[in-house]
């Protein structure tokens, strides 16, 4: 896929236009919206996709920054050059609860683990 910014920008609207349709028929084939609902409901709905679309945002985001990261940084306390790991743990952000990968290190030195910045 081109990645220039308008090509992205097309592919994102797509993908959220099928994303639209198959939440409206999902909803309707497995009992969640049934006849004309209240728009609160077609609303409420709405807003839970979204939400689960920020989450894999943010994970993603977070994911890539872990994946970019160097093999090693420096203890905060001594300097001493600790290996980078990734690890997985579970945050709550203002749209729930998600699972993120970030890089984790432990200076044996000092005996303490440390999250070094992206």
């Amino acid at each position: 896929m081109d990645g220039s910014p308008t090509a992205l920008k097309d592919k994102l609207d797509q993908l959220l236009r099928e994303a639209a349709e198959v939440s409206v028929a999902l909803d309707r084939a497995d009992g969640t919206i049934v006849g004309i609902p209240h728009y609160s409901v077609i609303e409420a709905r709405a807003h839970e996709l979204g939400r689960e679309l920020s989450r894999r945002i943010q994970a993603r985001q977070m994911g890539q920054f872990a994946g970019h990261a160097a093999e090693t940084a420096r203890c905060p306390k001594c300097g001493t050059r600790c290996r980078l790991d990734r690890q997985s743990r579970r945050i709550t952000s203002v749209d729930g609860p998600l699972e993120v990968e970030e890089s984790v290190a432990h200076c044996h030195r000092c005996r303490r683990g440390f999250f070094p910045p992206p």
